[in-house]
């Protein structure tokens, strides 16, 4: 196709994507605890997404519905849930609580997480009880399958490269607050480039060396 380039090998360390919306919160009277559920879906399977960005290129990608299964099983006791993975300067990275549940469904990544009695996680509540947040996960693509030169189609009319993530290893997932941008309201995005850039902002040295 005539689609933008890709590069020759994207990264698949430290990719980031956020869903909007993130998911729900259930007050603590309905659940008994501490502060609350925060529960939802932080990846949907199968929904193509243009992925544009200066780090990884642009290109349409959607996560196979087996993607998580093996991390789920493997990886479950190292993941974290952090807020805006933790580079929030008041929150750092914290854990915002437990994994209870998590699993994939038919339709995404469902997680279930009570909320810490913590002074941080009261300051998050006003916006997770009016749905403001995003969810996000940090992951590493552990299997990929990519039609470098598709067909031009109704999901993708020009033909950009596509990539099936097939399996994916997480790191953390957690609440995020959307950077502006058009069409915010819903659906998915790559957010590596704003995390690529506070993890650099947040290590000057690493920076400095970079830029001189």
């Amino acid at each position: 196709g005539a689609g933008a380039s890709v590069r020759e090998n994207p990264p698949r360390e430290n990719l980031v994507r956020a869903v909007m919306p993130g998911g729900e919160y259930r007050d603590a009277e309905s659940t008994d605890d501490g502060l609350g559920l925060m529960t939802g879906e932080f990846s949907r399977f199968n929904e193509w997404t243009e992925i544009n960005s200066s780090w990884e290129g642009n290109f349409l990608e959607r996560i196979g519905p087996s993607a998580f299964d093996k991390t789920f099983a493997e990886n479950r006791n190292n993941m974290r849930v952090l807020y805006d993975h933790g580079h929030d300067p008041s929150i750092g990275n914290k854990p915002l609580g437990p994994i209870r549940d998590l699993r994939s469904t038919d339709t995404g990544a469902y997680y279930e997480v009570p909320l810490f009695d913590t002074s941080y996680n009261r300051d998050l509540l006003p916006a997770l009880k009016a749905g403001q947040l995003g969810a996000s996960f940090r992951f590493k693509v552990v299997r990929e399958d990519w039609n470098k030169t598709p067909e031009r189609s109704d999901f993708n009319p020009r033909g950009l490269p596509e990539r099936t993530i097939v399996e994916a290893k997480v790191m953390e997932f957690g609440p995020v607050t959307f950077p502006a941008y058009a069409g915010a309201s819903a659906g998915v995005r790559s957010m590596t480039d704003e995390f690529i850039t506070a993890e650099l902002f947040g290590d000057q040295e690493r920076l400095r060396a970079l830029l001189s």
